[in-house]
């Protein structure tokens, strides 16, 4: 409790800044990154082989006619260069739209393939896989007896393994990346039929501005009615003073989370908002491992006669080995996933990052504080120890 309000003055200034730099009362025009899944549009993630920069990128698709693109250069492996591209939803687009939208966006980018000019076969790293179905139905390089079902069930597997060997190469730079097994005919009817260019689309999601809203009601709900339960259940557990300390607390993790996601640039899509709902269960989890132990203390003859100060700090010491030993194994892993894990994990393991250490801050500096303050001024301890 000694350095109590200095902890409070320092994390609720942090918080405080970092909502007057977000400015949330402005709504659509505030600092905050929404995912398509909230705003709706197309979200697409892409490789190129070779010296391809994100200036590149930009300039092909205002050159093909997408000019509100944006796009985001990542580094994940040499020679290849991984770019994001999001393009928000016009008012009233459908799936047909999206659709052509993506197509417009794909063709933009084939321009940046040099060879292409030079080589007019397709290309194998950005040919669908329904596309590459029809081609070899069409040839029968395997000479399959039988009706469009048989032909079918012949060539969809071997296509499945060269789409999975394209993913893994990303793009595929040379046709001895092609499955080992593949069957002599299907390798020379690919190496007939299609070249290999420098771009693969990696991801390639569209979401209408309908399903959008759904979503982001979807996922505002499922927030709700956590906080909901979590409060139900600690004013079940623990008595009043419990109830509003561990809530003021699960208030200040999530908005310190909140604010230093937002801060670092990070953007919110529905993975991230499932990530804070673990953060809030375990801001909450440790918080009550703490109260449980002021409870249990409470009804001990040697805390009878003591300042609620003193059972509070006993209490917090004696869970204190056990916090930090809990909090240091999560934390390893979430600071595992957030270096390691690439761009597809860093947004959904920061707020586990954060959530870990306010969690555990905050079960000290932030819950036990007030229930002390309000232990003070509405209750005593005896009145604690009545009702805990």
């Amino acid at each position: 409790m000694k350095y109590s309000k200095v902890a409070l003055i320092l994390s609720w200034g942090v918080i405080l800044a970092c909502l007057l730099w977000i400015h949330p009362w402005k709504g659509a025009d505030a600092h905050v990154k929404l995912g398509m899944q909230f705003t709706g549009g197309i979200d697409m993630m892409v490789a190129f082989k070779g010296n391809v920069h994100q200036e590149d990128v930009r300039n092909a698709l205002y050159a093909g006619g997408v000019q509100q693109a944006a796009v985001v250069a990542y580094q994940d492996k040499p020679g290849v260069a991984m770019f994001s591209i999001k393009v928000k939803a016009r008012k009233g687009q459908d799936e047909k739209d999206s659709t052509s939208q993506i197509k417009q966006i794909t063709d933009a980018l084939k321009s940046l393939d040099a060879k292409a000019a030079s080589d007019h076969r397709l290309d194998l790293n950005t040919e669908s896989v329904g596309a590459i179905v029809d081609t070899w139905m069409k040839a029968n390089p395997l000479g399959v007896q039988g009706d469009e079902t048989a032909l079918r069930l012949a060539y969809e597997p071997w296509v499945d393994k060269v789409i999975k060997a394209r993913e893994k190469a990303s793009p595929m730079s040379d046709y001895n990346q092609l499955p080992s097994d593949l069957p002599g005919s299907l390798r020379a009817s690919l190496e007939k039929d299609y070249r290999l260019g420098n771009l693969t689309i990696l991801k390639n999601e569209s979401f209408s501005p309908s399903i959008s809203g759904e979503w982001t009601w979807k996922t505002l709900s499922a927030v709700g009615w956590a906080l909901v339960a979590i409060l139900v259940y600690v004013l079940f557990r623990f008595t009043l003073s419990f109830s509003v300390g561990g809530i003021v607390a699960l208030i200040h993790d999530v908005l310190m989370a909140l604010g230093l996601f937002v801060l670092f640039g990070f953007e919110f899509s529905v993975p991230v908002v499932a990530s804070f709902l673990i953060l809030i269960g375990y801001s909450m989890a440790d918080t009550i491992v703490v109260f449980d132990r002021i409870r249990e203390n409470s009804h001990k003859p040697e805390y009878r006669r003591v300042d609620i100060v003193k059972l509070v700090d006993d209490s917090i010491n004696q869970t204190l080995s056990r916090t930090i030993l809990t909090s240091m194994s999560v934390l390893f892993v979430a600071v595992c996933l957030f270096v390691w894990g690439g761009h597809a994990l860093r947004d959904l393991a920061f707020p586990l990052v954060v959530g870990v250490i306010t969690g555990t801050y905050s079960s000290i500096f932030i819950a036990s504080p007030v229930v002390v303050f309000l232990d003070h001024q509405f209750g005593g301890k005896e009145k604690l120890k009545q009702h805990a």
